[in-house]
């Protein structure tokens, strides 16, 4: 990977304003400022100012410059700046390189919910749904606070996949044509999106893989759980394929190769290589949260809003 001093050419800031206008503009919310994408995202003032001379997305107020947050994450990855985002994809990187223990581990999630509303409402719930503590990876919960519970795994080695059939292959193969983009929640689902631009996040990668495999003539379906990175989780969606004796077994060939095209992840990270035990798989849908926040206010039932969390791993 070069350092963002290498990496911000003419060329490669043409590319990140190429890919940024494939989102249309009703998706975007022009809220942060140059200072802050600066500070936060690591762009240096001076690129920001030549990705706007060049169309990057933005508006103006009465102080200055306004980015979407979404374009500005996208920018930090391609650039390669050290940015939060790309700190993400590191500890997920790592999480993948440590993984394959030849016995059985203990990990520790520890699931910390906040309310999500900008003023705190009172009465606040939180429940974690019940696919996560009847996992067959879970030991142990505990709830030592009213936003805070605690989850034991035992995570077992994962058996190592079958050669890939020749239509799995070609379903990698389309995986690997995919480019990285971060999306905002309303392309998510959008599986023309990613059709006509190649496009994809994970959560939409795996929905597009699903339905091409459909088309192939693949069995594949998607999984999602967390990417047991350390300190802290991510939420993450993949690809489990079923192999000549029925089992299924997980395969993230987009996520993969994009990791080996940032050069988080070496060669020997194939599309087919499992994830093992660096990934923990929840029976929940794509779009459903580990955790669900209610509030009240003033004794009356707020509307039920999905609550956030973050995840620590120990």
């Amino acid at each position: 990977m070069s350092t963002p001093e290498q990496a911000v050419t003419s060329t490669t800031l043409e590319s990140v304003v190429r890919q940024a206008s494939r989102v249309p503009d009703e998706h975007r919310a022009f809220e942060t400022s140059l200072e802050h994408a600066a500070q936060f995202h690591r762009l240096p003032r001076a690129c920001l100012e030549q990705l706007v001379e060049l169309g990057f997305p933005h508006s103006s107020n009465a102080d200055g410059l306004l980015f979407d947050r979404y374009d500005l994450r996208n920018a930090a990855l391609q650039l390669g700046v050290r940015s939060p985002q790309r700190s993400t994809y590191e500890a997920m990187a790592a999480a993948l390189r440590a993984n394959g223990a030849a016995a059985t581990t203990r990990r520790t999630v520890i699931v910390r919910a906040y309310c999500p509303a900008r003023e705190h409402c009172t009465g606040c719930s939180f429940h974690l749904d019940p696919a996560v503590t009847s996992a067959p990876q879970v030991v142990a919960t505990r709830r030592p606070e009213a936003a805070r519970f605690e989850v034991d795994l035992d995570l077992a080695p994962a058996a190592a996949p079958t050669a890939p059939t020749p239509g799995q292959r070609r379903l990698f193969a389309e995986a690997a044509q995919l480019r990285f983009h971060l999306l905002p929640p309303g392309l998510t689902t959008d599986l023309g999106f990613v059709r006509e631009t190649g496009l994809a996040d994970c959560t939409l990668a795996v929905r597009h893989l699903v339905s091409r495999g459909g088309e192939l003539g693949v069995p594949v379906r998607a999984a999602t759980g967390l990417c047991l990175s350390r300190p802290f989780a991510n939420r993450h969606h993949w690809l489990e394929l079923r192999d000549a004796e029925g089992r299924w077994w997980p395969a993230d060939p987009f996520f993969l190769h994009t990791l080996v095209g940032w050069g988080l992840l070496g060669d020997d990270w194939p599309a087919h290589r499992s994830p093992g035990d660096a990934y923990w798989r929840v029976d929940l849908g794509l779009d459903v949260p580990f955790l669900r926040h209610v509030g009240a206010t003033g004794g009356a039932s707020a509307p039920e809003r999905l609550g956030p969390a973050y995840f620590l791993v120990q």
